[in-house]
């Protein structure tokens, strides 16, 4: 493992985890996804303009009923916990600054991590999200990714709002050479449905808030990381 890199991504106490975890590469993506996710939230409020991850911390609350030692209370990622189902999401935050932490949900699957974050706790209990797996690469390389992510996003939010899938635009616009968030259209008109993809070798993953009691402000967004 490139001791370079982990000096750029994490923090010292993060390392050290890394370096004592049964699966290294699993706690590295874990670490990486909640932060980078968060950036992602913090981008689209338009709260930070640069990601530095070194200066980000991220803690994670483990499951009582997985480890009922640490009821109430919160540490790093465990380096020899499992940290229960794919299921049970572990949530946590990433500490931004002394008075800015992004709120993270993490999950873990035998091939991927995948990480959905908010600057909302209650925007997070109501996002909805999803994580396919492409075929194989001429799937990828006939479509697309990105055009894969939409696709089935576009699927799942028509599902949800009982409504044809033909209806549903996503697109990205460009300000300058710099893409931006996501953004969807219903029937010609643009929708406040927040929403995120992403896309990492043969995973696609995508989030969204659909809902009342939901703040505008709200941003959720997501990161699947393939394991090695």
């Amino acid at each position: 493992m490139d001791s370079r890199y982990l000096k750029k991504t994490l923090t010292d106490e993060e390392i050290e985890i890394v370096h004592l975890s049964q699966n290294p590469d699993r706690a590295l993506w874990s670490f990486w996804a909640c932060k980078e996710a968060a950036y992602k939230v913090l981008k689209k409020s338009h709260l930070v303009d640069s990601f530095i991850p070194r200066r980000w911390s991220v803690r994670i609350r483990l499951p009582s009923a997985k480890h009922p030692a640490s009821l109430g209370s919160e540490s790093n990622i465990l380096p020899r916990s499992i940290m229960g189902s794919y299921h049970q999401p572990h949530e946590g935050y990433v500490i931004i600054s002394e008075r800015e932490a992004v709120h993270v949900y993490l999950f873990l699957h035998l091939s991927y991590v995948h990480c959905v974050a908010s600057d909302s706790l209650a925007a997070l209990d109501s996002s909805i999200w999803g994580v396919n797996i492409l075929s194989g690469k001429k799937d990828r390389q006939n479509n697309g990714s990105s055009s894969q992510a939409r696709k089935r996003l576009a699927r799942r939010l028509a599902a949800f709002l009982h409504i044809s899938q033909n209806v549903i635009k996503i697109r990205r616009i460009k300000n300058g050479t710099e893409l931006q968030p996501p953004i969807v259209s219903i029937g010609g008109m643009r929708s406040e449905i927040d929403l995120s993809l992403s896309h990492d070798g043969r995973f696609i993953s995508y989030a969204f808030i659909c809902g009342n009691g939901i703040s505008r402000r709200s941003k959720t967004m997501n990161e699947s990381e393939k394991q090695p």
